[in-house]
């Protein structure tokens, strides 16, 4: 009798213990849901709002937005703190020195940017804007001269580094701020990547679909002809060949339908490509520490040239095959010029 009440006292432990291990994570879950709940409607609004049809859709999403949040802030903790952007920095610092040809380039930047000019024209302005700048960064080979040892010499091959298309985005007031509308604006990029690829994956289906009704209406086409008086104008033999080339290609394109219709076939289909996307976010969204060494007139130098040179970290973006330079700024009003400060 005695191991009979063990027994079910140690059943009965082990079944709360299951309960309340169970009650734990799904109290658990709840919070993550809870948290990620504004993070998790973005994401449907820059993909595909009627994912909100599928029953328990922001379940089936926490895990993948949490993964993308994630992705996010660690490629904003790569970047590193502000750059002063001003003409007293264009002298000192041998980056914005390397971004800007002129201290005039660098204020025709800020000021031409319209996001820059609408923060500082907005009621009670701040002093000071952060925001994110991208510029391309291009390698042009040309010849000129260099200092080899003591020597001086004439018609060197060189590598002059330049950086053009300067875009300056996310104005904020600070720094904190700025990081954070970021990695809201990078979650809401790979969402948005994610309805491109439902679009590609709509496009091709209904390429095969309209591929489809123009084969069958050349083989309806041909099949008419063939009870009519062509089979005695016409070789018979010609036209059979071209019926069963007909015939192969509409069984192709219809084989190649089914694939194209399976990925899409119901929201649920959609709600994966989504998910897909968002929850692995590093083909999509790459940040590289890049190290470059230049001399002050923006002449790339080796490792080991001798001649005075600075070497500059950058951080390069690589986003959908294309590939920006990113840093985080910082430039007061007074940087920009009078008409657009006002």
């Amino acid at each position: 009798m005695s191991n009979d009440l063990g027994f079910l006292h140690h059943l009965f432990d082990g079944i709360t213990t299951f309960a309340q291990r169970q009650l734990a994570e799904r109290r658990h879950h709840q919070e993550r849901l809870a948290a990620l709940r504004d993070a998790i409607e973005q994401v449907v609004d820059a993909s595909e709002p009627r994912l909100r049809l599928v029953g328990d859709y922001a379940d089936k999403l926490v895990d993948a937005v949490e993964t993308a949040l994630t992705h996010c802030h660690q490629l904003t903790r790569q970047l590193p703190p502000t750059l002063i952007l001003s003409a007293r920095a264009w002298a000192s610092d041998p980056r914005v020195n390397a971004f800007f040809a002129t201290v005039a380039d660098l204020r025709t930047t800020l000021s031409a940017s319209r996001s820059v000019r609408e923060f500082f024209q907005q009621p009670s302005p701040p002093e000071e804007c952060f925001a994110l700048m991208l510029m391309v960064k291009q390698e042009t080979e040309a010849f000129g001269t260099a200092l080899e040892g003591d020597m001086l010499v004439r018609e060197v091959r060189q590598i002059q580094v330049s950086f053009s298309e300067h875009r300056l985005h996310f104005p904020a007031v600070g720094e904190a701020e700025l990081r954070q509308n970021l990695r809201q604006r990078m979650l809401v990029f790979l969402a948005s990547r994610a309805r491109e690829h439902i679009g590609e994956l709509r496009g091709r289906r209904d390429a095969l679909e309209e591929q489809r009704r123009q084969l069958r209406a050349q083989l309806q086409a041909l099949r008419g002809q063939a009870r009519g008086l062509r089979p005695l104008l016409s070789s018979t033999a010609a036209d059979e060949r071209r019926l069963a080339t007909l015939e192969q290609r509409l069984a192709r394109t219809e084989e190649e339908l089914i694939d194209a219709r399976k990925p899409l076939t119901t929201l649920d289909d959609y709600l994966e490509q989504v998910r897909r996307i968002v929850g692995q976010p590093e083909p999509y969204l790459h940040l590289h520490p890049l190290s470059l060494r230049i001399n002050r007139l923006g002449i790339k130098l080796d490792a080991d040239s001798s001649e005075p040179g600075e070497t500059l970290a950058l951080c390069e973006w690589d986003s959908l095959e294309e590939r920006r330079i990113g840093a985080l700024v910082r430039f007061g009003r007074g940087e920009l010029l009078a008409d657009a400060a006002t």
